[in-house]
């Protein structure tokens, strides 16, 4: 049985016009909701500041079954308190934070008697959706505490609104509590940008002339240069949330350091044995992913190999525009 509903559903999107509210405003709402939306700038109906709302917007989040967070980690839970306040007790909140257990802990610090939801993309939301993996955050469902207000209700029933809507869309839907999901996040995006950032902070201290190298640069170096300039494309703040609101973030830096020491003593040790079982190790861990992933890189470098692709030279444009935020 379909979650949606029989009549107009209000949804109010903050940060809309961002690349992730545009992507929330594209791919989850339909034009039978009524929807508000609000940012500093762009095409919106509320343009202030939202995490200083004025009454015409307070208004609107009153009248709201919804209202959405496309806001960066600490911008959002900054609304947390105003939404408590303006929201009706039976409204859900939807944060699309990369991040998502410092909300739900702050809303839960201040007794915030709506529901939390978060859904976070697994990919730059100016790419295809189709077939991206789409990760829907909610709390136990025993933790739900809507004290008879009916929140525990319409939650479930948005849950699985965005359920529907994701897989109509293409998308794969993986379901996570908020400890599980910023646990993963640690391995999945602040490990692997920590280990570009370092690179580039290598790369960047390098004396040798950058053009000469880039030059000759093989498929592996282009490729970690490529995620080096998404990066550097994109705000700061997208990168810094990250890695500093993660709390598990601090133990991957930890972890990736520990590795690379022990790289150094066993290379610097001459331990071609100890090198060989590393990998060896590392393989049986990753298990088939090991060939699929083998499989991928070896279509990323045949993409990189294109001759009118080389730096300096001219290749084709980019459908997306980098830089803004959501870039993942």
């Amino acid at each position: 049985m379909s979650a949606e509903p029989d009549g107009p559903r209000r949804v109010v999107v903050l940060g809309a016009a961002g690349v992730v509210g545009r992507w929330y405003r594209e791919r989850l709402l339909r034009a039978t909701d009524e929807v508000t939306t609000a940012d500093l700038d762009g095409d919106v109906d509320h343009r202030e500041d939202v995490r200083a709302p004025g009454p015409a917007l307070r208004e609107a989040v009153a009248a709201a079954g919804a209202v959405v967070l496309a806001l960066p980690e600490e911008a959002a839970a900054d609304c947390l308190p105003w939404l408590a306040a303006s929201a009706a007790r039976n409204a859900v909140v939807v944060t699309t934070c990369s991040v998502q257990r410092p909300v739900f802990e702050r809303a839960a610090a201040e007794a915030v008697p709506q529901q939390i939801l978060g859904v976070n993309p697994m990919f730059s939301p100016v790419l295809p959706s189709e077939g991206r993996p789409v990760v829907l955050v909610a709390p136990d469902a025993d933790a739900d505490g809507d004290g008879g207000t009916g929140a525990g209700v319409r939650a479930e029933a948005e849950l699985t609104l965005l359920r529907e809507r994701l897989a109509e869309g293409g998308m794969v839907v993986t379901e996570l509590a908020p400890d599980a999901h910023d646990s993963a996040m640690s391995y999945l995006q602040a490990l692997p940008h920590a280990a570009v950032l370092g690179f580039l902070g290598a790369l960047a201290g390098s004396p040798l002339d950058l053009g000469t190298l880039m030059r000759i640069a093989p498929p592996p170096a282009r490729t970690l240069v490529a995620l080096a300039s998404r990066i550097l494309a994109a705000p700061p703040e997208i990168y810094w949330d990250i890695q500093r609101a993660n709390a598990e973030g601090g133990a991957r830096r930890g972890e990736l350091a520990e590795a690379l020491a022990r790289l150094d003593a066993t290379v610097t040790g001459g331990d071609a044995e100890a090198f060989r079982a590393d990998l060896a190790t590392a393989a049986r861990r990753l298990g088939t992913y090991a060939q699929t992933g083998a499989e991928e890189c070896q279509a990323v470098f045949a993409r990189l190999q294109g001759p009118s692709e080389r730096p300096g030279q001219p290749g084709e444009s980019h459908p997306e525009k980098p830089g803004e935020r959501g870039e993942k």
